[in-house]
């Protein structure tokens, strides 16, 4: 199987031009351009679907620009509100590290839970009604009538679609459903588009389009490390632990 033909762009040059021109668009609508640039990766997770880590990269003349960071096995089971609410959540980390008072210890304090509503994201640690505003690790959940669903909707009839999907999926496509299913009875009525899984072939070839995490057997001591700074950390099985220093996903050390 080939890669599509994209007259005068690469595969690659062609991704992340979709994935900037989402971060342009939401700029203008919610941020009124205020944002500057950053430097947008996308890394494979299993439990985070995106980061922002203000200073990563530098230029060879000493200049920093700050990481966006999206994980592209959700994109592939989310239908796409929930891809752009995440990019969204983290373009207000942006906006904080910019223009606002960001928290070393905290990089979801007040400041950032106010700006989140202001553009039609609540915080949720949840992500459901009723979760905690601020705090370590947080969630959000689209407001039905907020600015992010109208600038989204705007974005999409526009024909913007993501033109890759990762076939290494991180969770089961179900639970997908189930949390829109508990935000139904919640009380919070979005009505999502299908996720680009459903409209996918099965197989190709006589194998399985997308592939999920193995069921893990047994845990064991791992031991986690931060790639800004000195941050080490163990623990039982396979743990979500984020540096407080340097706000980015410690990784997994072990050989």
């Amino acid at each position: 199987m080939h890669a599509r033909s994209i007259p005068g762009q690469t595969p690659t040059l062609y991704f992340y031009e979709r994935l900037q021109a989402a971060f342009d668009h939401f700029n203008r609508t919610l941020f009124e351009g205020s944002l500057g640039q950053c430097l947008m990766t996308v890394r494979s997770s299993n439990r985070r679907y995106g980061h922002h880590h203000a200073g990563r990269f530098i230029a060879p003349d000493g200049g920093l620009i700050g990481e966006l960071g999206l994980h592209p096995g959700y994109f592939t089971i989310q239908p796409i509100e929930s891809a752009m609410s995440t990019l969204v959540h983290e373009m207000v980390h942006v906006w904080q590290h910019q223009h606002g008072k960001p928290t070393r210890s905290n990089p979801h304090n007040r400041q950032w839970a106010d700006k989140m509503v202001a553009v039609g994201l609540q915080p949720s640690n949840t992500g459901l009604p009723d979760g905690r505003e601020t705090g370590h690790a947080m969630s959000d959940y689209i407001i039905p009538s907020g600015p992010f669903i109208h600038s989204c909707r705007q974005l999409t009839a526009e024909g913007f679609q993501l033109p890759w999907l990762d076939r290494h999926i991180p969770q089961a496509p179900e639970r997908v459903r189930e949390y829109q299913g508990a935000l139904a009875d919640a009380g919070v009525a979005i009505e999502f588009s299908a996720s680009p899984l459903e409209n996918l072939p099965q197989e190709i070839n006589g194998k399985p389009v997308v592939f999920m995490p193995k069921p893990r057997t047994g845990q064991r001591r791992i031991r986690y490390e931060c790639s800004g700074c000195a941050t080490r950390a163990w623990a039982e099985g396979y743990a979500d632990i984020l540096c407080g220093t340097c706000e980015v996903p410690l990784v997994c050390a072990n050989n």
